[in-house]
């Protein structure tokens, strides 16, 4: 696997609707190889970064809202960069949104030290028949700070939530990776190269990732 290349904020990630209507995109960034089963529960899982601190991860509470609000992605002159930094800041309300609960939107924090060093987001995909469907999901997206990136931290979060959505039963994650984004298209072919890479029609220019569980 590659040492996060990029933090793969441009990736975009799909979210399937009933209708026909251009479907909604949001960014992620990079992912970590996790032996075992990491249940992300209540009590929250505990990693040890490669400078041998530990990380807990845990699901986002409303405490978290300065720090989400405030979260330094990088340089936001970065088109990309911009619209993660604007989606992290408000996670909160987009996962306690009342017309959505059937989605199942889940926000995960990553912390050293009582810091929130990384975030990530999924949600149920949406059937053709407007039905939310458990079994699969999309990263909406995962970001890491910036004094942080390039540790392999972003890869550790992304990796674990994905064990622990699989051992929910889920059996597909999917995303979508912009074109211009090269370091984000050349990590998703890396570090998993089991999936789907296909150019849909209608997610031009996008580059999108299917990966089975």
């Amino acid at each position: 696997m590659v040492d996060d290349p990029t933090d793969l904020r441009s990736a975009r990630v799909v979210h399937e609707r009933a209708d026909s209507q251009p479907r909604q995109r949001s960014s992620w960034s990079s992912s970590a190889e996790v032996d075992g089963k990491q249940d992300l529960g209540a009590e929250g899982t505990d990693l040890v970064d490669r400078s041998d601190r530990f990380v807990i991860l845990r699901h986002a509470t409303d405490d978290d809202a300065e720090a989400l609000n405030s979260f330094d992605v990088g340089d936001t002159s970065i088109p990309w960069l911009a619209e993660v930094a604007e989606i992290v800041a408000g996670l909160l309300g987009w996962r306690s949104d009342p017309a959505a609960t059937d989605e199942d939107r889940q926000v995960v924090i990553a912390e050293r030290d009582g810091e929130l060093v990384a975030v990530a987001a999924h949600v149920r995909l949406v059937g053709a028949d407007g039905r939310s469907m458990p079994d699969h999901r999309y990263l909406m997206v995962t970001a890491v700070r910036a004094d942080q990136q390039r540790t392999g931290l972003a890869q550790r979060l992304v990796e674990t939530v994905l064990v622990d959505l699989r051992s929910q039963g889920v059996a597909s994650v999917e995303w979508l990776v912009h074109p211009g984004n090269a370091a984000s298209i050349a990590f998703s072919r890396a570090v998993f190269p089991e999936a789907d890479e296909t150019k849909p029609p209608h997610d031009a220019p996008y580059v999108s990732f299917a990966l089975s569980l």
